[in-house]
């Protein structure tokens, strides 16, 4: 009776992994196809306008940039004016296709927002990419990171993907057509120790994620959930530029590599690692218990913490 009950349970427990690691690639392929008989261009399926935040760098570029190739015109948002006005200049050379460029920085808070609603709920956005977000850079306690970083991780990572969801999902609730990308992280698939409190904001970008695609699934609007691994953009330069840290890098995809992939699962996907070689990383953490993949995972983060504590020591001798 025993054997019986736990092989019906590790049935059931395969069948869960197979289901949630396998779906993604056969419907990427099932729909890939689908698209290439009767696909639209996205302008057509979603609306005009695409919005991406944290546009100036990284993956925000790099998403702006594969929209606009796709034809859609692009609005550019970040704090850094000369640096979205550069993207904005590059994308019309290479793509020709119209800019607009909202200056926001979105550690300021609430205070930011009513003129982003003024710029943006006016047009037709078919697209929004919320990208915009921050860390404290090498893993460390929760209580050794500074007090603004914390508020700049909450005003930046979770705020401004909610905020902008309220701001511009009704107006595509009316229209009856969008799709919200919300950028979060391989770090929310569980809790870690040293990046705790940047973890836990990205399980809550997933989180309100999973469950906005549910509520506005009957009005046409499609929400996509992002959970990257390592990326190479300025957030994670403290890995990638160190050789002490070869282990961690070959985990690193470029933000090219990872638009390949990540461009293609837009309105085929609901959850998408972004890249295949991450998607086998997530894959290898939920075979795990959650208690092993704690434990794992801030034994990997401490003695990153601690080898970048290292490093930044013996620079200043």
């Amino acid at each position: 009776m025993l054997c019986s009950l736990l092989t019906v349970i590790g049935l059931y427990a395969s069948a869960v992994w197979l289901y949630e690691n396998l779906r993604a690639p056969v419907l990427l392929v099932l729909l890939g196809l689908k698209e290439f008989v009767f696909g639209r261009k996205l302008s057509q399926r979603y609306g005009k306008w695409a919005v991406v935040t944290g546009a100036s760098d990284g993956i925000g570029k790099g998403y702006a940039h594969y929209l606009a190739r796709k034809g859609m015109p692009v609005v550019l948002v970040a704090r850094n004016e000369a640096k979205l006005t550069q993207v904005a200049n590059e994308i019309k050379a290479m793509h020709g296709v119209e800019t607009k460029v909202v200056v926001a920085d979105f550690s300021h808070g609430q205070e930011i927002y009513p003129r982003l609603e003024k710029e943006l709920v006016p047009l037709d956005i078919g697209i929004l990419v919320n990208n915009v977000g921050v860390s404290h850079g090498a893993p460390k306690q929760a209580v050794d990171v500074p007090k603004q970083v914390v508020w700049d991780l909450i005003n930046v990572n979770m705020a401004s993907t909610t905020l902008l969801c309220h701001m511009l999902a009704p107006g595509m609730k009316q229209r009856g057509r969008g799709l919200i990308v919300n950028i979060s992280s391989i770090s929310a698939v569980c809790p870690m120790p040293y990046l705790a409190t940047y973890s836990a904001t990205k399980a809550y970008v997933t989180s309100f994620s999973v469950a906005l695609r549910e509520e506005l699934k009957p009005y046409n609007v499609e929400v996509q959930t992002v959970q990257p691994g390592f990326v190479h953009t300025n957030m994670t330069d403290f890995i990638a530029s160190r050789q002490q840290d070869k282990f961690y890098s070959k985990f690193m995809v470029d933000v090219n590599g990872f638009l390949e992939y990540a461009g293609c699962t837009l309105g085929k996907l609901d959850r998408t690692s972004g890249h295949w070689s991450h998607g086998l990383q997530t894959a290898a953490m939920y075979i795990l218990p959650r208690a092993a993949m704690v434990f794992i995972t801030g034994k990997m983060n401490k003695s990153l913490g601690a080898d970048v504590k290292a490093s930044k020591k013996r620079k200043t001798r």
